[in-house]
C-alpha cells in the first residue's frame, strides 16, 4: 500500500517529517518498507500559457508552439496539436528534468526550427499513461510561471507499506491515518461523505436481490444521472498514481480514489445497459461465460459468485466487472456498487481464474462490512464533483451489517503476559485513542470490535493492542517465570544425540516423507499398515512400516543422478495398526557405492561389513556397549550377509546387505547395506555397559592371532562373544581380520582369524600369563562351539 503523505495529512494532520513518521509507524506494527519520493525527477517544469500555434515550415507532422512563461517568450516545437492560444500548458524549459528523460534537456533545432525544451503530457510527467496529447491545465486555478511539481504537491514524499494479511485495515489511506493519529496523538479527521441528493428515491430505480447471502451478505448501490465523461482533476490523478495505480476517467478515477481513500471496493455500472434495472447477487452456472473488462472470457464454475442484471451476468464479485455494463463515453446513469463479500469466495475465484485485481486484494483479506454506506457516498459525492450529475436519494440494498462484538480483557492477564503493569486506566485509554469502545466487565474491561479490525478476536489480541500502542519497549528484556522445567523430553534428546552420533560417523541426513506403497510393503511382507485417507501421491497410500524401503529409494534416486557413493540416513517414525495405531521411532542408514575415493581409495564396494563398523562407530558415541549380531535375516536381506541386532540382550534392529535380485529391482546397481535400530532399543541399552573412562595404558600388549575352524553356520559374532568371555578381564582388543573358505578346509566348515591384545593395568604380562589366557579361549571355543585352533 503507497500513501502520500499529504493525503495521510487530510485525516491526521501531524507535522513529522516522512522518515520520522515512518520509524514511529513502524514501532506500531505500520511496517513501512521504504519512503518513497516518485517525483524526484521531475524539477523546473513550470505553467506556461499558450499564445500561437504555427505549422512547421518544414514538417507536416510538427508546428511550432509560441508561450508565454511570465518573464517573457519562447518557442517550442510540438509532435501534437491539441492546445490552443490561451491554453495553460506544461513547459520543461532548457535545464529542467523530466522523469521520462535521464538528462536536462537543452535548446535543439528541429527540421530547421530551434525548440527550447518541451511541452509535456501526462506521460513525461509521469502523471498519467496518456501521451496523445499535451496535458492542459485550464481548469486547475493555476498562474502563469507557477512550479508544477510544487503546484501539483508531487514534492511530497510516500510512505511504501508491507500490509500483513491480519491487518485489512492498513489497504487504505484513512486506515493508516488513523494509525498514526494514534501514534502521534493529533485529532483524527472524519472524511466528508456530504452527498448532495435529489428527492427521487434509488430505490424506487433499481432492486437488489441476494440469492447467496453466504457469499454476498450485504449489498447496497447508489444511482446517479447526468453523469460526463472527463478527466478527473490532476491533484487526484497524481495521488492515483503515486497510490499505484493508474488514472483513466473520471468516474473510474472516483471509484479508484474513494477505495484507495476509505478501502472498500466500489464498481460503476453503466445503469441504461442493466436489465431490470436491477441486480441479483447469485452463483454462477456450471461453465458459464463472462467476458470481463480486460477483454477476456472466463469459464466459471458452481463456486464462484456472481453479479447479475434481470437477464444476465455482468460482473465476477468481488473481482472484475464484465464488458456488457461498463461505462463508457456515451453513460450518463450510473448504478455504483458498494458490497461486502466474504473473504474465502473472492480469494478461491481470483486463485483459480489468475484474476487479480486491488478489489479482489482487499476483498481476500476482508473489508469492513459496516463500510459500505461510507465508501458509497464518497464515491458518488467525487464523481458528482469531477463529472457532474445528480445523487439520488438514499440507497438501494439488501442484507444487513452485522452486529458489533464485545471482547473481555483483564488487566491482570495482560500485566501477566506482557510482564508490566497494565491498569484498567491505561487499557481504557489505549483503546479510546483506537477509537474503540469500552465498557466495564466485573474485573474486566469489555471492549466493542469495530467492523474494520478484523484480527481483533479474543482476548490476547486486545492485550496486543495494549503493548503495540504503549510501545513494545515496555517489555522487559526477562523472562517470567514459569511453573514447568526446562529441556527436552528424553525421547527428543536421544533422537537428537543419534542423529549426532550417525553424523559422526560419516553419514548425511535425508528426510523423506513417511509414506509407502503396496510394493513397499510387499517388501517385508508387512500386512499392518495404516491407510493414508488423503495421500499426496496415488501409489504412497499408506503410512510407511519400516525405515529400510524410504531408504533404498534414496539410494535408487541418487543413483540415478549421478551419485556414486552414498553414505545417508534417517531418524524417524514408523507406524503399525495398533489401539489405533503404533507410532515407533527409529534410527536408520544406508551404505552404497564404491568405499573409496580417489587413487589412495579402496577398489572395492562397500558391503556388510562396512555397515558393521558404522553401526559399531554409533553405538559405541551413544554408549552402548552391550551388544551383538543374532540370527541370518529373510528377505528381502542377503541370507549370509545380514544379522539381527540384539541390544541388551534383546532384539534391537537389523544389519545386512539387500538381496542382489531385490535390488536389481529396485533400480540400485552393486551392493547395497542397511542398518536399523530401535530407538526403544537405543535407550535399553543406555543404562547398561557404560564405557570407562580410564589413564592411557603404561604397559605394551602382548598379541596373538587364532584362527579357529568352525562350522559354516556359527555366526562370527558367537565367536567374538565366546572369545571377550574367555579372555577375561586381560584381554583388551579382538578384531577379526579374515573369513576363509575353501580347499584344504573340510565342506561345511569356515576359518576366522582374530588378532587379539592382552594387557594388564599394573605389569608387563609374561608370555606364560598370556599363553593362559590363549588357552583358556581355545578350550572355551571348543566346548561351546565346536571351533578348533586352526592356527596360533
Amino acid at each position: 500500500m503507497k500513501v502520500p503523505i499529504d493525503w495521510l495529512r487530510d485525516f491526521a494532520p501531524t507535522d513529522l517529517e516522512a522518515d520520522e513518521l515512518a520509524g514511529l509507524l513502524t514501532h506500531r506494527g505500520v511496517k513501512v518498507e521504504a519512503v518513497l519520493r516518485p517525483w524526484d525527477g521531475l524539477d523546473g517544469v513550470i505553467v506556461v500559457r499558450v499564445l500561437e500555434v504555427r505549422d512547421h515550415p518544414n514538417s507536416e507532422k510538427l508546428c511550432v508552439a509560441r508561450i508565454a512563461h511570465g518573464t517573457g517568450e519562447s518557442e517550442v516545437v510540438v509532435g501534437v496539436r491539441n492546445m490552443t492560444p490561451g491554453d495553460l500548458v506544461p513547459w520543461a524549459p532548457p535545464g529542467s528534468r523530466v522523469p521520462v528523460l535521464e538528462e536536462a534537456l537543452g535548446v535543439r533545432a528541429l527540421r530547421g526550427v530551434e525548440s527550447n525544451g518541451m511541452l509535456c503530457s501526462p506521460r513525461e510527467l509521469a502523471i498519467g499513461q496518456d501521451h496523445r496529447g499535451i496535458l492542459l491545465l485550464n481548469d486547475e486555478g493555476f498562474e502563469i510561471g507557477a512550479d508544477l511539481k510544487r503546484a501539483l504537491r508531487l514534492d511530497v514524499p510516500v510512505l511504501d507499506i508491507e500490509v500483513e494479511p491480519n491487518r485489512p485495515d492498513f489497504l487504505s489511506v484513512y486506515g493508516v491515518a488513523r494509525e498514526a493519529a494514534a501514534a502521534t496523538g493529533v485529532p483524527l479527521a472524519l472524511p466528508d461523505l456530504a452527498v448532495p441528493e435529489t428527492a427521487e428515491a434509488a430505490a424506487e430505480i433499481a432492486t437488489i436481490r441476494l440469492d447467496a447471502p453466504d457469499g454476498c451478505p450485504r449489498y447496497l448501490a447508489r444511482i446517479l444521472r447526468g453523469v460526463g465523461r472527463r478527466s478527473s482533476p490532476l491533484r487526484a490523478q497524481a495521488r492515483l498514481t503515486a497510490g499505484g495505480m493508474r488514472p483513466i476517467d473520471a468516474i473510474v478515477d472516483a471509484t479508484n480514489y474513494a477505495m484507495l481513500e476509505l478501502g472498500q471496493p466500489l464498481h460503476a455500472f453503466d445503469l441504461d445497459r442493466l436489465a431490470g434495472p436491477g441486480i441479483v447477487v447469485r452463483r454462477a452456472s456450471e461453465g458459464e461465460r463472462l467476458t470481463t473488462l480486460d477483454g477476456v472470457e472466463r469459464i466459471l464454475d458452481a463456486r464462484d459468485l456472481l453479479i447479475c442484471d434481470l437477464e444476465r451476468s455482468v460482473a465476477i464479485a468481488g473481482v472484475m466487472g464484465g464488458g456488457t455494463s461498463e461505462v463508457s463515453g456515451t453513460t450518463t446513469d450510473v448504478l455504483l456498487e458498494s458490497a461486502y463479500f466474504t473473504r474465502g469466495g473472492v480469494l478461491l475465484t481470483a486463485r483459480r481464474l489468475d484474476l487479480h485485481t486491488e478489489a479482489s486484494h482487499r476483498f481476500e483479506r476482508g473489508t469492513d462490512p459496516e463500510g459500505l454506506e461510507a465508501g458509497a457516498a464518497r464515491g458518488a459525492a467525487l464523481i458528482t464533483a469531477w463529472a457532474g450529475g445528480q445523487v439520488l436519494r438514499g440507497v438501494a440494498g439488501a442484507g444487513e451489517a452485522p452486529v458489533r462484538r464485545w471482547i473481555s480483557m483483564r488487566p491482570a492477564r495482560a500485566s501477566a503476559l506482557l510482564g508490566y503493569p497494565v491498569s484498567t486506566e491505561d487499557t481504557e485509554t489505549v483503546f479510546r485513542v483506537l477509537g474503540m469502545r469500552t465498557r466495564p466487565d466485573d474485573e474486566a474491561i469489555a471492549v466493542e470490535v469495530p467492523g474494520y479490525r478484523t484480527d481483533v478476536d479474543r482476548e490476547v489480541d486486545l492485550i496486543e493492542e495494549v503493548v503495540r500502542i504503549q510501545g513494545y519497549d515496555k517489555v522487559g528484556s526477562r523472562l517470567p517465570r514459569s511453573p514447568n522445567p526446562g529441556g527436552l523430553p528424553d525421547r527428543y534428546v536421544l533422537a537428537r544425540r543419534a542423529k549426532a552420533a550417525l553424523r559422526g560417523a560419516g553419514l548425511r541426513e535425508i528426510r523423506p516423507v513417511p509414506f509407502s506403497s503396496a510394493e513397499d510393503l510387499e517388501l517385508f511382507g508387512d500386512r499392518d499398515a495404516v491407510v493414508v485417507a488423503n495421500p499426496l501421491r496415488a501409489d504412497e497410500g499408506y503410512l510407511r512400516t519400516r525405515l529400510t524401503p524410504g531408504l533404498l529409494h534414496a539410494v535408487a534416486t541418487n543413483q540415478a543422478r549421478g551419485v556414486e557413493r552414498i553414505a545417508v540416513f534417517e531418524v524417524g517414525t514408523t507406524f503399525r495398526l495398533g489401539d489405533p495405531f503404533e507410532e515407533r521411532p527409529k534410527a536408520g542408514f544406508v551404505l552404497a557405492g564404491p568405499a573409496g575415493d580417489g587413487w589412495a581409495g579402496e577398489r572395492r564396494s562397500v558391503d556388510v561389513l562396512d555397515a558393521r563398523g558404522a553401526l559399531e562407530a554409533f553405538l559405541a558415541e551413544l554408549g552402548i556397549a552391550e551388544w551383538s549380531l543374532g540370527e541370518p535375516l529373510g528377505p528381502p536381506f542377503h541370507p549370509g550377509r545380514s544379522a539381527g541386532v540384539m541390544i541388551a540382550g534383546a532384539p534391537g534392529g537389523v544389519l545386512g546387505e539387500i538381496h542382489p535380485r531385490t535390488a536389481e529391482a529396485l533400480e540400485i546397481a552393486g551392493r547395497v547395506a542397511v542398518g536399523v535400530v530401535g530407538l526403544g532399543a537405543l535407550a535399553r541399552g543406555l543404562g547398561r555397559g557404560r564405557p570407562v573412562v580410564g589413564t592411557v595404558p603404561r604397559f605394551p600388549p602382548v598379541r596373538r592371532d587364532l584362527a579357529f575352524l568352525v562350522p559354516e553356520d556359527v555366526p562370527a559374532g558367537s565367536v567374538a562373544a565366546a572369545l571377550w568371555a574367555a579372555g577375561g578381564a586381560l584381554l583388551s582388543a579382538s578384531t577379526l581380520f579374515d573369513v576363509f573358505r575353501g580347499d584344504p578346509l573340510p565342506p561345511g566348515k569356515k576359518s576366522l582369524a582374530y588378532a587379539l591384545e592382552f594387557r594388564a593395568p599394573d605389569r608387563t604380562l609374561t608370555d606364560e600369563e598370556a599363553q593362559g589366557a590363549v588357552d583358556g579361549i581355545v578350550e572355551r571355543l571348543r566346548a561351546e562351539l565346536g571351533a578348533e585352533l586352526r592356527a596360533g
